[in-house]
C-alpha cells in the first residue's frame, strides 16, 4: 500500500481511513489494534509537518520530542514535562531504555555526525544510514524499544532524501510525532550539506490503529481541512550553534518553571529568529502548563511572546493553547482571539 500527499494532515487523511476499513485485527502488548503490513507514506512537502486540525496540531509536545531527541537525552522527567505517556515506558532507573537521541546523536563520533561526514565526501553513498533499533533490543524484556529501524539519507540531484524503516508504528499518536521529528532532523542535515529539502518517505511493516483511539480519528476526519501551510524554511548554513543555545533555553525554562521565562527568553538576543521562534514557544507552553487558577500575569507574557514571533505560522497553535487554559481572559483580554491570519 503505497500513500502519497503534500501535507502531514491530506497524509492522516488517507492514513486514517485505510486503517478504520482494515479487517486485520491484532492484539500486541500495548492494546487492540486494526493493523495493515508494508504501508508507504511519501510526504512530498517535508516543511509541511504540523496538522492544522485542532485533534492533531500538537507543534508544543512535537517541539519537546525533538529537541529531547537531539540534546541526546533519554531520561523520562525532560520528556515527561512534554509527553505524559512516556511515564509508562521507563524502566525503574527512571530512564527510557529506547529513547532515539543516545542512539542518533550520542558517541564520539555519532551516527548523524559520520553520516554527515560520509555524504560530503561522496554524496552519491547509499551508506548513510544510520540504526536506531539494535540487536540487544530484543534480547531482553524493556518496556520501551525504537519503533524506528533505520534513516537512510540519500542526496539525489542536489536534494536530500529520507527513507524512514519503521518496524511498527501508531497511526494516531506516533506518526505525526514521528514525522514532524524526522523531517526536522532532515533538514537540518540538509542545512549542513548545503543542499535543497528533498521528499520524506516514512515504510512501516506493522501500520496500526489502536482501538482507543478510533473515535478520536473519527472525530479528525469530521473535522474538516484547514488551510494547507508549510513551516517556515530553516535559514541556511550551520545551525548547530543556535540548536545549541536552544538547548540551554529550553533546559532553563523547564526547570525554572514560569518565573524563569523572560530571563531564558533574553538568552536568544544572538539566535536566528528562525530558532528564537522556538524558544518562545517553549516559554508559552512553560506559562500554559497549569489547567487551573492560570495567573493573568501569565497570560499576558503569552501574548508578548506571540507579537515578538518573527513568524505568523504559530499564531494558530498559539492562541488554541492559550484559549484552553484561559477562555475568554486570553481571547478578549489578551488579543489572542481567532483571525483571520490564524488559519492561513
Amino acid at each position: 500500500m503505497y500513500l502519497r500527499a503534500n501535507t502531514l494532515d491530506d497524509l492522516l487523511d488517507d492514513a486514517f481511513k485505510l486503517l478504520l476499513k482494515s479487517k486485520m485485527r491484532v492484539s500486541p502488548t500495548k492494546g487492540p489494534t486494526v493493523e495493515e503490513q508494508g504501508v508507504v507514506l511519501e510526504l512530498t512537502t517535508p516543511r509541511a509537518r504540523l496538522s492544522r486540525a485542532s485533534e492533531k496540531g500538537h507543534v508544543f509536545s512535537c517541539l519537546g520530542e525533538l529537541f529531547w531527541y537531539i540534546s541526546c537525552k533519554q531520561d523520562l522527567s525532560s520528556i515527561q514535562y512534554y509527553i505524559s505517556r512516556y511515564k509508562k515506558y521507563a524502566e525503574s532507573d527512571g530512564i527510557i531504555w529506547g529513547a532515539y537521541g543516545p542512539r542518533m546523536f550520542g558517541g564520539e563520533p555519532s551516527q548523524y555526525e559520520v553520516v554527515r561526514d560520509r555524504l560530503k565526501e561522496k554524496p552519491d553513498t547509499r551508506k548513510a544510514v544510520i540504526q536506531l533499533f539494535d540487536r540487544q533490543d530484543i534480547l531482553d524484556d524493556y518496556k520501551d524499544v525504537p519503533c524506528t529501524c533505520t534513516l537512510q539519507f540519500l542526496v539525489r540531484d542536489g536534494f536530500l532524501h529520507l527513507v524512514v524503516h519503521m518496524r511498527s508504528n501508531d497511526v494516531f499518536m506516533g506518526l505525526p510525532h514521528d514525522v514532524f521529528a524526522f523531517t526536522m532532523i532532515q533538514e537540518i542535515l540538509a542545512n549542513n550539506l548545503d543542499v535543497k529539502l528533498g521528499t520524506y518517505k516514512h515504510m512501516v511493516g506493522s501500520f496500526h490503529l489502536y482501538d482507543r483511539d478510533r473515535e478520536k480519528v473519527e472525530r479528525y476526519l469530521e473535522e474538516g481541512f484547514q488551510p494547507t501551510r508549510e513551516m517556515p524554511a530553516m535559514p541556511s548554513g550551520n545551525p548547530w550553534n543556535d540548536i545549541k543555545k536552544l538547548f540551554e533555553v529550553e533546559t532553563a525554562i523547564r526547570n525554572g518553571g514560569p518565573d524563569s521565562v523572560r530571563q531564558a527568553i533574553s538568552q536568544l538576543a544572538n539566535v536566528d529568529s528562525y530558532w528564537a521562534d522556538f524558544g518562545r514557544l517553549f516559554g508559552i507552553y512553560a506559562l500554559t502548563r497549569s489547567n487551573v487558577d492560570v495567573p493573568r500575569e501569565r497570560l499576558k507574557q503569552v501574548a508578548e511572546l506571540r507579537r515578538d514571533m518573527s513568524s505568523e505560522f504559530y499564531a494558530g497553535y498559539i492562541r488554541k493553547r492559550a484559549s484552553k487554559l484561559a477562555g475568554k481572559i486570553a481571547k478578549l483580554d489578551l488579543g489572542l482571539a481567532a483571525s483571520p491570519e490564524d488559519n492561513k
